[in-house]
């Protein structure tokens, strides 16, 4: 990860982003585990088709 955030810095990326699931707490600990932080937003979206179509 650390690698992947200084090539980001590096192209002047201001911020990185990830949308997980609120049940998988383990990555959730993870990222937080390495200096992220949950913000107070919502991601939307609207299926179009059933999963694992």
């Amino acid at each position: 990860m650390a690698t992947a955030e200084d090539l980001l810095h590096a192209r002047n990326c201001p911020k990185i982003n990830f949308q997980i699931r609120t049940s998988n707490k383990d990555v959730i600990e993870f990222y937080k585990c390495i200096g992220y932080s949950v913000d107070d937003v919502f991601s939307m979206g609207k299926r179009l088709e059933e999963d694992g179509a």
